[in-house]
């Protein structure tokens, strides 16, 4: 499962800066529903998902991670008379092996995506998809199908005074598949490069920090070997920091992510056309140590997303593509050894793009259960 973060590449960094995280399971229960003011062709957007994740060690030097989970979405039409559009059933399940080649300093990295989710839509399921891929509110889990993929790359770890320096490289190909029911036409993404730089570290008395950069190239995608779009990059960047008190700690992050040109991304529950534009976002964290094994950690994430319009897809300038605020809680509980449970609520509240350089208001509420069992 991805969430529209950066998490996946400070995740990476930090596998290879301090080892990996502890072997079992998770497994969670969301629930989000989004309301829309007049201006689109849908008035609500709701979506329940079932993450998935288990890891393994296999042997002293190998980690297995194996994530896959289930999901139901549902757009409401603006038009009372229009049907309501849904999907529903597996998601694609994602493998990574990491193999340590030298020991807290360079591992190795394989991944695959297996395509158990939904790949071919029908007419109807693509505007569920076009929703999902909204980056102003950010679903929890907007990938759910595609013709799977497979990846190899290095992540690298070396001393600096008193941080470390994280180095990363990995190559991800992606397999064509036929996206619409019925048809042979293949659909192709193009194969993508990712180089990523982290460093973390202490930079003062309960005070840490964590960087992550990360560059992607990406060749064109193409239909039936006849190429479509542009080859573009992504940059993204991600800075934390994190300062513990004596009640508990806190944490502020800022993120940045830039594409340079549309791309048709294998997004969601299909293929759908993502624009040239720029997500920012800022946000921040506190927690509160309660006592008996049960923390309070409330946070707060600005989100703010300019996108280019069709008729200016490589140049010209960005337009307003919408801005939110969600502010919520989180209460973690410890429940004997390597046994964790989290409630999650928040709410959303904003405005997001329409397509055509406006925007419309929007507010919603994202609930959830998570279990972690851990050795």
């Amino acid at each position: 499962m991805r969430y529209v973060t950066l998490a996946p590449a400070a995740l990476l960094l930090a596998t290879a800066l301090h080892g990996q995280s502890p072997t079992g399971w998770r497994s969670a229960v969301l629930m989000e529903r989004y309301d829309f003011d007049a201006g689109l062709t849908y008035e609500a957007v709701t979506q329940a998902t079932l993450p998935l994740t288990a890891t393994a060690d296999l042997g002293d030097r190998t980690r297995l991670v194996v994530s896959g989970g289930f999901t139901w979405a549902r757009l409401t039409p603006a038009d009372g008379d229009t049907p309501e559009a849904e999907i529903r059933g597996p998601v694609d399940t994602e493998a990574r092996l990491l193999v340590t080649l030298i020991p807290e300093r360079l591992t190795l990295l394989v991944s695959g995506v297996v395509p158990t989710g939904t790949e071919a839509l029908e007419v109807d399921e693509l505007d569920v998809a076009g929703a999902l891929v909204n980056r102003a509110i950010g679903y929890a889990v907007p990938n759910l199908g595609s013709g799977g993929q497979a990846g190899v790359g290095f992540v690298g770890a070396v001393p600096w005074d008193d941080m470390a320096l994280g180095l990363g490289a990995t190559y991800v190909h992606a397999v064509a598949y036929a996206p619409v029911p019925g048809q042979n036409e293949q659909w192709k993404p193009g194969g993508q490069w990712r180089f990523r730089a982290g460093v973390e570290g202490p930079v003062g008395p309960r005070t840490y920090l964590r960087a992550t950069t990360v560059l992607g190239l990406r060749g064109e995608d193409s239909f039936d070997d006849d190429a479509v779009g542009t080859a573009g990059r992504t940059v993204h960047g991600y800075v934390s920091v994190n300062h513990g008190t004596d009640s508990g700690s806190l944490t502020v992050y800022v993120m940045d992510s830039y594409r340079s040109a549309p791309q048709v991304e294998a997004t969601s529950l299909g293929p759908v056309r993502m624009p040239r534009g720029n997500l920012f976002a800022v946000g921040g964290r506190m927690e509160f140590r309660l006592g008996g094994g049960i923390h309070l950690v409330p946070r707060v994430e600005y989100r703010n997303l300019r996108e280019a319009l069709a008729d200016a897809e490589t140049t010209g300038s960005l337009n307003p593509a919408g801005s939110t605020l969600r502010i919520g809680s989180d209460l973690r509980l410890a429940i004997g050894s390597g046994l964790g449970l989290v409630f999650e609520a928040n709410g959303l509240f904003g405005n997001v793009g329409d397509g055509v350089g406006s925007t419309v208001g929007v507010r919603g509420l994202r609930a959830g259960v998570h279990l972690a069992v851990l050795r």
